[in-house]
């Protein structure tokens, strides 16, 4: 069963949905077909939908019993332990009078950061594997602990970076973080403060495609973080392994990092540090590629 809503849809594209699924209100799709047709179906409309917006829900085989895909969406599917949530965007302030409105381009913070990594000989050719553990899943309420970096150059793992942060936001939940093997103590002790941090982080991506399991909840957070400290830096490129995942693995119980490890017999450690699983992410990303 499948569910396909979309927006500004090209009539020759509902013609060709209006052949497998029924259109039961505009720009809203059902129908029951098989997960081959499905694929393509969803291949056709992001060839297709150009400026336009999809999201779709299908039936599938883990806990909640369906999966979400997006196409040009503002709210985005995250996975908490294997329990599928939309994230919901971020509130744009509206400028203040005088302000005037902000002009397309990149930022002058974007320029020199760019040109600082061609004048060291870093390009984006390669791309970054990003991990971040969090107090919670709130982006407005919760705050990062920790991030792990890797940059992936060619076809093995290049420089990496991992380090606390001090947020002013404890772990509350003592089972999260035992799970995470962290403390508030080695945060406190070892953490940076969040502008330093942010800027190490900004640096390591630069331009780079960012690749992560669940990427956007790591990026989203990121993001966020940039925004409580005025600064302004965006991720334009990235890949969500844990979406590939989805599409390839069809018979797994669940999509959580450790299962989809699992399934490719990598190494899952006990402890849910930052850069260990980007290591995994990095390994996922690599044995799906080969698919």
């Amino acid at each position: 069963m499948i569910v396909l809503s979309v927006v500004n849809c090209p009539p020759g594209l509902r013609g060709d949905l209006s052949k497998w699924l029924n259109e039961i209100n505009a720009g809203v799709y059902v129908g029951r077909v098989s997960a081959r047709v499905r694929e393509e179906l969803w291949a056709r409309v992001c060839a297709n939908m150009k400026n336009g917006q999809a999201t779709m829900v299908y039936s599938t085989n883990n806990e909640q019993g369906y999966a979400f895909l997006v196409h040009n969406a503002v709210w985005k599917p995250v996975d908490f332990e294997g329990i599928i949530l939309m994230q919901k965007p971020l509130e744009q302030p509206e400028p203040a009078e005088g302000d005037g409105m902000l002009r397309l381009g990149f930022s002058k913070a974007a320029k020199y950061r760019k040109a600082s990594r061609m004048k060291s000989g870093k390009t984006a050719a390669g791309y970054v594997v990003v991990d971040v553990k969090t107090t919670g899943i709130d982006i407005d309420v919760d705050r990062i602990i920790e991030v792990g970096l890797l940059e992936i150059e060619g076809d093995g793992v290049g420089a990496q970076f991992q380090c606390f942060l001090k947020s002013g936001k404890g772990i509350a939940d003592d089972e999260a973080g035992q799970v995470m093997g962290i403390t508030n103590d080695m945060v406190e002790e070892e953490g940076l403060e969040e502008e330093e941090a942010f800027d190490k982080i900004c640096a390591f991506i630069g331009e780079h495609l960012v690749v992560g399991f669940d990427v956007r909840f790591h990026v989203g957070f990121i993001e966020r973080l940039g925004k409580r400290l005025g600064k302004e830096f965006e991720v334009k490129r990235t890949k969500d392994v844990l979406d590939m995942a989805r599409r390839e693995l069809d018979e797994l119980e669940d999509y959580k990092l450790e299962t989809v490890a699992g399934y490719f017999s990598l190494e899952c450690g006990r402890v849910r540090r930052a850069l260990p699983d980007c290591v995994l992410t990095y390994g996922i990303y690599c044995e799906l590629n080969k698919l």
